[in-house]
């Protein structure tokens, strides 16, 4: 179909982007930044007029894993992008847009969606799931940040003053920007929570409904509020931040990932 065509387009823009910026990583030529931006950006236009064609038939809402993984990486690659152009670090694209291709892949390749069941079409589960998809595109940002800190501290720890050292941002950048991450993951996480809580009611009148991906979402929203709390009241920074940001993530990939069902590998395009 078209939108499967243009999400194709827009793969093949993102992978080359991916290898800009790795060629980046080595070799910081300001022309690289640039093509990296205009095909990340080109990749996105593309991208979302396939997203927008979808969803307007589909009442706004993504339907099965494959558009699922599709919208998150749309989601991953826009925070980059404003990231990038906010603060002129192109150099994270060499982690953030290969994270993004390998999240897309499953969105090509798996077909066959399944509709939505009856109980749970609503009129605002469309902004619940995109606000649900935007806490974990911010989260996975902040987890990569999260991981080039850790990378730059081990060697300046180590003293090994090699590659890295001389390409990543410094620690207290990669720290701030963590922090300005995890306050966005932390409110669409918030926001998540409660709607989430609605829609996945078990019964009429039951609030919560104890299913695993409400418990791994609790439990990520915890983590996130102990670290935003460590943060803003105990002074935390650095490695401790760093490694709570990571453990928030991976509850909340385990959430998103519970969220669907592998053993008919829904997708949703045909």
């Amino acid at each position: 179909t078209m939108n499967h065509a243009l999400v194709s387009l827009a793969c093949h823009a993102y992978v080359v982007a991916a290898l800009i910026y790795l060629v980046y990583l080595v070799r910081q030529w300001d022309v690289l930044a640039v093509v990296g931006r205009v095909l990340v950006g080109t990749g996105l236009v593309l991208h979302g007029l396939a997203l927008f064609g979808l969803f307007g038939a589909q009442g706004g809402r993504p339907v099965g894993m494959a558009q699922g993984f599709s919208t998150f990486a749309f989601l991953l690659l826009a925070i980059f992008l404003v990231v990038d152009v906010r603060y002129r670090r192109p150099v994270m694209g060499a982690f953030i847009t290969p994270l993004a291709v390998t999240v897309l892949l499953p969105g090509l390749l798996l077909d066959g969606g399944q509709p939505l069941p009856p109980d749970v079409q609503r009129p605002l589960l469309p902004v619940h799931i995109t606000i649900a998809l935007l806490g974990v595109a911010a989260s996975a940002v902040a987890a990569g940040v999260a991981g080039m800190y850790l990378l730059m501290e081990r060697q300046v720890k180590g003293k090994r003053f090699g590659l890295l050292f001389a390409r990543l941002p410094s620690l207290e950048f990669l720290d701030t920007l963590n922090r300005q991450l995890v306050v966005v993951g932390f409110i669409a996480l918030s926001v998540t929570l409660v709607t989430g809580a609605f829609f996945s009611s078990a019964a009429p009148g039951f609030f919560w409904a104890w299913q695993s991906k409400q418990i791994a979402t609790l439990l990520a929203w915890v983590v996130f509020a102990a670290l935003i709390s460590a943060r803003f009241m105990g002074g935390w920074r650095g490695r401790r931040v760093a490694l709570l940001t990571m453990t928030g993530f991976g509850l909340l990939l385990l959430c998103f990932l519970s969220s669907y069902d592998f053993t008919h590998l829904a997708g949703g395009w045909r």
